[in-house]
């Protein structure tokens, strides 16, 4: 009888990690290279040299540049979260090099290095463009932390008989009336076109009659658009930047 040979997926990926990586002397350092695509197709590498008995890594600063050239800037929360995933990993950033030493063991390492420099190019998601895409579930998870009541995704008929959408609805009460909002991408002129052309015709239904708009803002990366402010508040429409929903300011609009 024949027997099975099991495969051994560790070995099998050894194998093809070690045929797949490379190395060369450069300048001092080794100059390493794996299979570990960037968002650029590119192989990760990074350098590695062994002196008065320390191994040391230094990714020579292209992580933090390959971030900002994405939009990507190293301050406030995000600066803090980079630091988090460093310290996790032992690795530490200095004048914008990310740089690991060691006087144990190398291959370990190597592994954590690796995984502080993956888990710092991750933060190429909080870029400004790709912020804006997660910016009305950010206004919901701000409001739901700060017990407000909402319904997402609104559908509407406005009176031409066309649907519009509203990312929020916050029910009448005793103190506001029916309240739609809206948390575009982008807080500019063609946000106020777009939204207004709903909203007007949203509000002419007779139904609807009374009931009022509020815009929120992303003012994260910077302050809020002046002209697109100006053109809301001119048509009778509330703006409120989200700072005012993480601090409070804004919550009695529509709490």
């Amino acid at each position: 009888m024949n027997k099975t040979q099991v495969m051994d997926p560790v070995k099998e990926y050894s194998q093809w990690l070690v045929e797949q990586s490379s190395t060369r002397a450069r300048n001092g350092w080794t100059e390493i290279s794996l299979p570990l695509l960037d968002e650029s197709d590119d192989y990760l590498s990074f350098y590695m040299r062994v002196r008065d008995g320390q191994t040391e890594f230094s990714d020579d600063g292209w992580t933090l540049a390959d971030l900002s050239m994405r939009g990507v800037s190293m301050t406030g929360a995000r600066g803090d979260r980079m630091e988090t995933i460093l310290r996790r990993f032992g690795a530490s950033a200095d004048g914008g090099v990310v740089t690991l030493k060691t006087g144990g063991s190398r291959p370990d390492a190597l592994n954590r290095f690796v995984q502080a420099l993956m888990h710092v190019r991750s933060l190429s998601e909080t870029s400004s463009s790709r912020v804006a895409t997660y910016f009305a579930e950010d206004v919901a998870n701000a409001l739901e932390s700060s017990g407000v009541f909402f319904t997402r995704d609104i559908i509407i008929r406005g009176a031409s008989t066309y649907e519009h959408s509203f990312d929020f609805l916050f029910q009448r009460n005793a103190d506001h009336p029916t309240r739609y909002c809206d948390a575009p991408n982008q807080f500019n002129k063609t946000a106020v076109r777009d939204i207004m052309f709903a909203w007007q015709d949203t509000v002419l239904s007779p139904e609807r009659r009374g009931s009022q708009l509020i815009v929120i803002g992303d003012d994260r990366e910077h302050a809020l658009n002046k002209d697109a402010r100006t053109a809301f508040e001119n048509l009778g429409v509330q703006v409120l930047p989200y700072s005012s929903i993480l601090d409070g300011r804004g919550l009695g609009l529509v709490s």
